[in-house]
């Protein structure tokens, strides 16, 4: 979730040069963009529908989609949402998908035994990261590209030194940054973060995965804290536990897993019957 809130907010302040640098409609071609109502007649939606105005008067749609990862059920879903804006209004409606991560399947066709559909892909891991560097708006994609990690120093200092924007979109611009630099490297997301928090803590989006870190932290504390319950009560009962059940065990994540695990480990009478129904839980 919190790439997907991350990108929302850099397409509300970059949608602009998104669409000249990966369309390539520049200043010659845009009028102007106006934001669509993310709602269509159904309860699914688009992550950005924009009006654009062209020079000439004529006016297209184009839908830019966030995907972490690609499969064929989101093309199936875009599909959908392109149909739909082109029922609504009945103008010509691109497709723009901005995927974060490397996939072969992403080809910008999809097509079986009745469909074929185009739609225009952002493939970061393909692009040079240092063609971006000019353009502040970009950089926080900059980790996702080629070469990204070895210029994000450069490109933060960029975003925390400029004076032509205003210091939420800096707040922004650097916590995007840092989140989609924790995609590719977690290191690399936790330097950014730290390095550059006295700002980051403007954004809401910072506030927002902050809040989020600390419902994971609590979710894998108790977690950690029903693995060694089980634990101990395996060796109040059985005194020595093999290493490789107490690794087994620090494998299991789901706490209702682990809550009968536990139950079976107080009723068991040895370590092998406790094996052997461990095995029946977690294969079923």
């Amino acid at each position: 979730m919190k790439y997907d809130i991350a990108a929302k907010a850099i397409l509300d302040i970059s949608k602009e040069h998104i669409i000249r640098e990966f369309l390539g409609l520049d200043d010659k071609y845009i009028h102007y963009l106006d934001d669509l109502p993310e709602e269509t007649v159904s309860i699914r939606r688009s992550d950005f529908p924009l009006r654009v105005t062209l020079k000439d008067g004529k006016e297209i749609i184009v839908l830019i989609e966030i995907q972490t990862e690609f499969n064929n059920d989101f093309v199936l879903r875009l599909i959908d949402y392109t149909v739909r804006f082109m029922l609504r209004y009945h103008l010509r409606v691109i497709p723009l998908v901005l995927l974060l991560t490397p996939s072969q399947s992403a080809t910008g066709v999809y097509e079986d035994d009745r469909i074929k559909f185009r739609y225009e892909i952002v493939r970061f891991w393909e692009k040079k990261a240092e063609d971006y560097l000019n353009n502040i708006y970009l950089l926080p994609f900059l980790p996702l590209m080629d070469g990204g990690d070895k210029i994000i120093e450069q490109a933060e200092k960029i975003i925390y030194e400029s004076v032509d924007i205003e210091i939420r979109h800096k707040a922004d611009l650097l916590t995007a940054m840092a989140i989609f630099a924790g995609l590719r490297d977690r290191n690399l997301g936790v330097w950014l973060a730290e390095r550059r928090r006295d700002i980051m803590i403007k954004s809401p989006v910072y506030e927002f995965i902050k809040e989020e870190g600390m419902k994971e932290g609590m979710k894998e504390g108790i977690q950690q804290g029903m693995q060694k319950l089980l634990v101990d009560t395996l060796e109040i009962k059985f005194e020595i536990i093999p290493k490789t059940l107490i690794n087994s065990i620090n494998e299991v994540t789901d706490s209702e897993t682990l809550r009968i695990l536990h139950n079976i480990a107080v009723k068991c009478n040895s370590i092998e019957e406790f094996v052997e129904k461990m095995k029946l839980v977690i294969e079923h």
